[in-house]
């Protein structure tokens, strides 16, 4: 990695801000990686750095951002023929030239944040706990000096916090947990909920849950958004005292956490992210010559039948233009 990939990496975390590290591993002739070669892929999309050419370029693009979604690496393979290791992910190679390469794609994330409501023995233990597994920890309990010393932030307006964090990049975790022991109970998950956490849920007994969802009904959510809540937050491990429900709680986030990883599909805490934005946002097309999937946002494109046709890079498009017939059937004629 050149030294202005490692100043831009480090300004990144400090900042807390999510990247994905491209790495040549392994390359034929004639491509122009070499193994060795390095990009950073920030969260907006863009490339840093030098991974070969445009042939790889989108693709590598596309797949990092991915890896920052779903937290884990992977080892793309372009060119890649019958009998490949179960571990690569092949990937058309669109360079005429041929060729062959492989790149690996690692997610670089900021620490989880838990947000957790209430000033309570529990949330006293939840923020200590949390602080051990590596999360970032806020509490909301202005004045109590245990949780202003435990934990990495402490606020005293949730609802502003809430909205802060729902404007986080992607790759951010967030979890929420209601502490208040029977206070507000409603109102804090109701702030919370409006972050739209990966994970939210209520140390409240079953009763008291019960309850809570009937004001929540009253109060206008849906039973999408109710049953989406935790609550009786935690596995059921017979906890009892602070800390043991703090961990019974923790061990439910990395449960569910891990359920993504597993399957490969969204676990329950991921239900309250609406990713319809962040979908539309980054609209996607084939590109008719080589079949690689490129962004619509900035990738060369020309017109064809009156519609916009997208390209992995200005090779792609030469060649369409000369012959689009070749790659596009001519659209029907309007006789109406």
């Amino acid at each position: 990695m050149n030294r202005d990939l490692l100043d831009l990496a480090g300004r990144l975390t400090a900042e807390r801000q999510p990247y994905a590290l491209a790495t040549v591993v392994r390359s034929e002739r004639p491509t122009s990686g070499k193994p060795g070669n390095m990009a950073l892929v920030s969260a907006d999309g863009v490339m840093h750095g030098w991974i070969g050419g445009s042939c790889t370029r989108s693709e590598v693009i596309r797949h990092a951002l991915e890896t920052l979604d779903r937290g884990e690496p992977r080892l793309l393979a372009f060119g890649s023929g019958p009998g490949r290791p179960d571990d690569l992910v092949p990937v058309p190679m669109s360079c005429s030239s041929g060729g062959k390469v492989e790149v690996h794609v690692n997610p670089v994330l900021p620490a989880p944040v838990l947000i957790v409501a209430g000033s309570s023995p529990v949330a006293l233990a939840l923020v200590r706990l949390g602080g051990a597994m590596g999360y970032a920890t806020v509490a909301e309990g202005a004045g109590d000096e245990a949780l202003a010393e435990a934990a990495d932030e402490v606020v005293d307006d949730l609802a502003e916090t809430a909205a802060r964090y729902a404007e986080r990049p992607r790759g951010w975790k967030l979890y929420g947990v209601v502490a208040t022991m029977g206070r507000r109970d409603e109102r804090s998950l109701a702030e919370l909920a409006a972050a739209a956490p990966n994970y939210l849920g209520v140390i409240a007994s079953p009763t008291r849950m019960e309850e809570v969802r009937r004001v929540l009904a009253a109060h206008g959510a849906d039973s999408d958004e109710i049953s989406r809540v935790r609550g009786p937050a935690g596995l059921d491990i017979g906890a009892e005292s602070p800390e043991e429900i703090a961990v019974s709680i923790l061990a439910e986030i990395v449960q569910l956490e891990a359920q993504p990883r597993e399957s490969g599909v969204a676990g329950p805490g991921h239900a309250w992210a609406d990713s319809g934005d962040q979908e539309a946002s980054e609209a996607r097309a084939t590109d008719p010559v080589c079949g690689m999937t490129v962004s619509v946002s900035g990738s060369p494109s020309s017109f064809f039948g009156g519609e916009p046709v997208y390209f992995c890079c200005e090779g792609c498009r030469s060649r369409f233009d000369a012959t689009p017939e070749a790659y596009l059937p001519r659209p029907a004629a309007d006789h109406s």
